[in-house]
């Protein structure tokens, strides 16, 4: 399958996804879907600079809806998007990601619940896992590449007094 992994971190790329997510995940290439890096020029420069030896493209979710319909994925792809929103999205619209791997979501003034220290949520987000989750899509929180996932869906459930 051409997207070997998918992974919500709002830094996209940085030192921890390219000293050890590139090496485990092992794809040659890597696809950032986010639509405030495509609106910036300088960032879209510094992801594509931030992986040395690594293809690098950047599209924002509706272009990346609209090309990957076009043009399925034919290599190995790391998928990085900074949102729960861009997956919802691309799911929605017919990309095949069956797991998603929550790295970091740091806190803001919006982001009211914690996961964990570097994962941090608001309640729209939550709802989206949610329609992931019922979508069939499995959700889990990975900091580093060889820590073991945790599956977010209990967390949820507890939170909701379900668990």
């Amino acid at each position: 399958m051409p997207i070997v992994s998918t992974r919500i971190d709002d830094r996209l790329i940085h030192g921890q996804v390219a000293s050890s997510w590139l090496g485990f995940v092992g794809a040659p290439q890597i696809i950032c879907v986010s639509d405030n890096a495509a609106a910036n020029p300088v960032q879209g420069q510094v992801l594509k600079m931030a992986a040395p030896g690594y293809t690098v493209h950047l599209f924002s979710v509706d272009k990346f809806i609209d090309v990957f319909s076009k043009n399925p994925i034919k290599k190995d792809t790391f998928l990085l998007t900074d949102s729960t929103y861009s997956v919802l999205r691309m799911v929605e619209s017919g990309v095949p990601i069956k797991e998603v791997n929550f790295g970091g979501m740091r806190k803001r003034a919006e982001r009211t619940i914690q996961y964990e220290p570097y994962l941090h949520f608001t309640e729209e987000e939550f709802a989206a896992i949610d329609k992931l989750f019922a979508m069939g899509v499995q959700v889990n929180y990975q900091v580093a590449a060889y820590d073991s996932p945790k599956d977010i869906r209990k967390y949820i459930a507890e939170l909701k007094g379900n668990g």
